[in-house]
Formats: C-alpha cells, sequence, structure tokens
C-alpha cells in the first residue's frame, strides 16, 4: 500500500478469516482503495492511539463498495499493527472499511466487541502507520490534511 506518507507492507492471512480477507484481496486487486483517504484516527480518552482507519471511498467514515460481506469468526488478538475490518454494530456489516490497530493498549475495547475481522498485519511500515497516526485530526477524529492511499498492489510471498 503506498501511501502519501510513505509504503505499508501487510500481511493478509486467509485462514484468519477467509471472506473478509478474499473481499479485501480483490478490492486492492482491482484498485479500490487507490486515491482513497484514511479518514479517521482515533485516540483513546486516555491519549492512546487506537487506530488508523480508512478504505471509504466517500471519505466520511459512511461509505463502502456498495454491498456487505458475512460475518466470520474473529480468529487472533487486536494488538499493534494487526489489519481488522471494520464494520458498524449491525451483523454483517463490513465492506471495504479497514482499519490498522496503534498500540497493544486498543485490545481491550476491541476485544470487548470482539467483532472486526482480523486479516493479517503490517510487517513494513509501521513507522508510516504512526506517522498518519501523528497528523493533525479535528474535534472528529479526521486528519486535517488527508492521508491518502495512493495505490495498493497484491502479491504473493514468495518462500
Amino acid at each position: 500500500m503506498s501511501t502519501s506518507l510513505g509504503e505499508i507492507t501487510l500481511l493478509v492471512e486467509a485462514d484468519l478469516s477467509p471472506i473478509a480477507v478474499g473481499n479485501f484481496v480483490a478490492l486492492a486487486e482491482c484498485g479500490f482503495y487507490n486515491n482513497v483517504i484514511f479518514h479517521r484516527i482515533a485516540y483513546m480518552q486516555d491519549g492512546t492511539p487506537f487506530v488508523i482507519q480508512g478504505g471509504d471511498p466517500t471519505g466520511t467514515g459512511m461509505g463502502g463498495p456498495g454491498y456487505q460481506i458475512k460475518d466470520e469468526p474473529v480468529i487472533g488478538e487486536y494488538a499493534r499493527g494487526v489489519l481488522a475490518m471494520a464494520r458498524s454494530a449491525a451483523p454483517d456489516s463490513q465492506g471495504s472499511q479497514f482499519f490498522i490497530v496503534l498500540d497493544d493498549g486498543a485490545q481491550p475495547p476491541l476485544e470487548s466487541a470482539r467483532t472486526y475481522a482480523i486479516l493479517g498485519q503490517v510487517t513494513v511500515g509501521l513507522d508510516v502507520v504512526d506517522a498518519i497516526a501523528s497528523v493533525e485530526r479535528d474535534a472528529e477524529d479526521r486528519p486535517v490534511v488527508p492521508v491518502t492511499i495512493l495505490s495498493t498492489t497484491v502479491s504473493t510471498p514468495t518462500p
């Protein structure tokens, strides 16, 4: 994932959430995420970094691909660098929005819901994730100057 602040390499693992991973990869392969912003940079009330969120083509936090995918059991733990699908409180409401966990301290609130499909993790570029998280944001957790996903590339790692 090439962003306006640098490169992020994500390792997605189909065995964690086959439907959500397949959806994320298909959207990335067809260029859906290209030129989409990170529309939310959230911190917890105590100041602990929480998540950066992207994948909404409208940039409002309300958009998606025009469809929703079925929920799956959550496998794994929410920790720094984890990539997961964002969703509303409604069942089967995942679409294109995703988030990257900024701090292990975000685990308790994410675990309390335990509804966000884990797709994988950042393998390279946590410094870029941190740079995105540190941009100035407004009262609604939106970046004042948007950070854009310029392009996404999908490849199969070599053994």
